[in-house]
């Protein structure tokens, strides 16, 4: 059977590429990715990843490049070639040299490698968004694939969120890392909630092996008939790669590549670009693939980095708020007229926390001197979205109509819902001085309202307003009594209001919730804190055990006395 080596040319088009690769129904087809996994922070920091990955990931292949003019490799992570391009000039101009030849291909489309559980969805979006837009600038190129061959799980929205960003594959090799729902198929559907889905390799083979065994022998025939009994396609998916500190693909694992595409076997091999694939199987074909909706979450190694490293967590969410924030504010001022866009500012902003968010870095998982790195590039970011977030909003206020009863206090809603809630801020030097302050609306009505001590010691006015979506409203702050609030009492130990009594334990504990509606009390018993013993026998930074949660009672004594 022949084998098939795919390098674009200068010219060549996607429309090309696929129309290139092999019919997909006649016989058996096995598409192997050259990759290399770098782990850009993890059990080393950047200084060492720039000073050392980056330089070996670069002159490794483009020596095997020079000796295999057919040999095509894979790279992710837009924001690892921003580096490259900052730190090592010639060889980033090299580089494109090798993807102008097609022998080096910017896969993925993502800025990074990143973790897809803890952040937002419009983060996920992101990722592919800048990291698209950088590869398209820079090297002319589009992937139709999201590869993460090392994430600590997948929720159910990701293949929505990729369909929507204009992707059709998806690949991994971590659900051999002990996957609840075990590895749905090969190659398959996997269905977002919203009924979109994409093409999914969800065993690729470990990115770091070494390829022993004969990709044309009987392991793979068996494997790639299995996969035409269930859909009509003999298609997988394989990686051939090296890892975690960047590189090529093992010398050994390269030969049993050569080796595969000179023989005349009963396995079609395609090396290539690592969305060959997904590009190549028709919407007629893909709905014939076995299909799987919903999460694909690792049982042990994964539960822990959804809280380790906390201020990593908190302040990545603090981010993706703020830059929320300081776009919908900075589109208001442009498209009223009052001021540019700041898309450069906002765009290396979105690079410096997209990169925080990669697999071990957010999850918490990297060494401790990573997150003085990481912490760094968080609090810029956090200082270029909130200069344009207050940009904006002073550039809108400034043509607003501010007519009101004392200073006027403008409140910026960023919300894609109208908002009741509790505004805090200074004190307006204007009224320093006064013993009580009283807030009021547009329509001079007066609103509950209140003094305090900020967190930065300086006094600051407390009181409800309503904010139409994305929007602004005005208020005016003026001295003298404040409308009074609904009863509410709260005491050291309770919170009532006129439906509820709640009470707390001297311990702190949750004590009761008594309806005065209903007349009930809503909790059997205080809810309290419960404290487990946590010994994973292996990553304790972010492994829970499965064991210690399935262990059922038993007597430790027994007997008469």
């Amino acid at each position: 059977m022949r084998r098939t080596l795919l390098a674009a040319s200068l010219t060549t088009s996607l429309a090309s590429l696929i129309a290139a690769a092999p019919d997909l129904e006649q016989g058996r087809t096995l598409f192997v990715a050259n990759y290399s996994h770098l782990d850009t922070q993890w059990r080393w920091a950047y200084p060492l990843v720039v000073r050392e990955m980056l330089r070996n990931t670069l002159y490794d292949n483009f020596r095997i490049m020079e000796e295999h003019p057919e040999y095509v490799f894979n790279w992710s992570g837009a924001g690892r070639y921003q580096l490259i391009k900052e730190y090592y000039p010639a060889e980033y101009a090299r580089l494109k040299g090798y993807v102008a030849k097609g022998q080096w291909w910017p896969s993925s489309n993502a800025w990074e490698e990143s973790d897809v559980n803890v952040p937002a969805s419009e983060s996920v979006i992101r990722q592919m968004l800048v990291g698209h837009s950088f590869f398209k600038r820079e090297f002319g190129t589009e992937s139709s694939d999201f590869m993460l061959p090392d994430c600590f799980g997948f929720p159910a929205s990701l293949p929505s969120i990729l369909a929507h960003c204009g992707l059709k594959g998806f690949s991994t090799q971590k659900l051999t890392w002990r996957s609840a729902a075990g590895i749905p198929f090969n190659v398959g559907r996997w269905e977002g909630p919203d009924g979109n889905s994409v093409v999914a390799a969800l065993n690729a083979g470990a990115y770091d092996a070494h390829l022993a065994a004969p990709l044309d022998g009987e392991a793979w025939v068996k494997r790639l008939d299995a996969n035409g009994a269930a859909s009509g396609l003999k298609v997988d998916y394989l990686y051939n790669g090296n890892g975690d500190e960047g590189g090529s693909p093992f010398p050994d694992s390269l030969a049993t590549l050569w080796a595969g595409l000179k023989a005349k076997g009963p396995v079609n091999i395609v090396a290539g670009r690592a969305d060959l694939m997904f590009n190549a199987i028709t919407d007629a074909q893909k709905a014939r693939l076995p299909s799987y909706r919903g999460d694909l979450l690792l049982i042990e190694h994964s539960a822990g980095s959804l809280s380790s490293q906390a201020f990593m967590k908190h302040v990545n969410r603090r981010n993706e708020l703020l830059a929320d924030a300081a776009e919908k504010a900075s589109t208001a001022a442009h498209l009223l007229g009052a001021a540019p866009y700041p898309a450069a500012t906002l765009e290396k902003a979105w690079g410096l926390m997209l990169r925080n968010q990669f697999h071990d870095i957010l999850p918490g998982t990297s060494l401790p001197r990573s997150y003085e790195y990481a912490w760094n590039d968080d609090l810029l970011a956090a200082k270029a979205f909130q200069g344009s977030l207050e940009d904006g909003v002073a550039a809108v206020t400034r043509g607003l109509d501010t007519r009101v009863e004392g200073v006027p206090l403008v409140v910026f809603n960023p919300l894609g819902i109208a908002r009741e809630d509790v505004v805090d801020a200074r004190v307006p030097e204007a009224l320093a001085k006064a013993a009580n302050l009283v807030a009021t609306d547009g329509a001079g009505r007066r609103l509950p309202t209140q003094l305090t001590v900020g967190a930065d010691g300086k006094r600051h006015v407390i009181f409800r307003a309503k904010v139409p979506s994305v929007g602004f409203a005005v208020f005016g702050l003026q001295a003298g009594p404040a409308a009074q609030g609904k009863e509410l009492s709260v005491t050291a130990r309770v919170l009532e209001n006129a439906r509820y009594r709640v009470t707390l334990l001297d311990s702190g504990d949750l004590g009761g919730i008594y309806d005065k509606v209903n007349r009930r009390e809503l909790l059997s018993g205080p809810g309290r804190l419960a404290f487990q013993h946590e010994k994973p026998s292996r990553w304790p930074a972010w492994n829970m055990d499965w064991n210690d949660r399935q262990k059922p009672a038993r007597a430790f004594v027994s007997g008469p006395a």
